[in-house]
């Protein structure tokens, strides 16, 4: 019988949330739990996940907030998203697949955590993503439109986005040597030389980035009370 893998989350929450008017995005309210909590509490439920590290400035307003079966470790963050991600990475005390994941994203539900954990065991490297809807234009530094991609070869990416520990390492250890800088862990593996499956997930995954985007949190919050999506 092939052994489990072992499954490390690391939850990014070290942001400034400079877009959001320097609010501390991880604490903000959404139906009577804060984001933190909504995003913790999708991994907890998770039977794939064995430990979870969440990445943050400064753990103590968040940790009287948190509760987990699971091991459980808050570590600090580094001077970019990037580096933030390594020390999650380098603070677990093992792990064959690492489930890399930003707390600005509270919708993320387990079954979905699952199914990436799923597929990167088959694969190596997945990532959470949906379709586009809107038609997309390049254009210039002029507002020239340099061209119009086709809509059904564009996908939005997302996070969860889980690698095997060794892919994630070469990814990181060849970005540093290039000198590339990324937002995103998907970027480095494909610059690296490594295939991601993107898996589709529910457009409620969304980013907290302004505060327009906590008003349509709340809409779905009331929305789920209410059952109607």
């Amino acid at each position: 019988m092939q052994r489990k893998p072992y499954v490390g989350a690391v939850i990014v929450a070290a942001g400034s949330g400079t877009r959001m008017g320097n609010v501390s995005k991880p604490l903000i309210m959404l139906g009577g739990k804060t984001v933190i909590e909504r995003v913790v509490d999708a991994f907890s439920a998770c039977p794939s996940v064995d430990e979870i590290i969440v990445v943050c400035k400064n753990s103590a307003p968040f940790e009287h907030l948190i509760k987990s079966e699971k091991q459980l470790k808050f570590v600090g963050g580094g001077d970019t998203r990037s580096d933030s991600v390594s020390n999650g990475v380098n603070a677990l005390n093992k792990a064959d697949l690492v489930c890399i994941h930003d707390c600005a994203r509270p919708f993320i539900t387990a079954e979905e955590i699952e199914a990436l954990i799923a597929e990167a065991v088959k694969t190596g490297a997945s990532c959470a993503c949906t379709k586009v809807r809107d038609t997309i234009k390049y254009v210039s530094d002029e507002e020239k439109c340099r061209y119009t991609p086709k809509r059904e070869n564009l996908i939005a990416v997302q996070t969860p986005q889980v690698f095997r520990r060794d892919i994630y390492l070469a990814s990181r250890a060849t970005a540093l040597k290039d000198g590339l800088s990324s937002t995103d862990e998907t970027t480095i593996a494909e610059h690296a030389g490594f295939k991601v499956s993107y898996v589709e997930t529910s457009e409620l995954n969304i980013k907290l980035t302004d505060a327009n985007d906590i008003k349509i949190a709340k809409a779905i919050c009331f929305l789920n009370e209410r059952s109607e999506i």
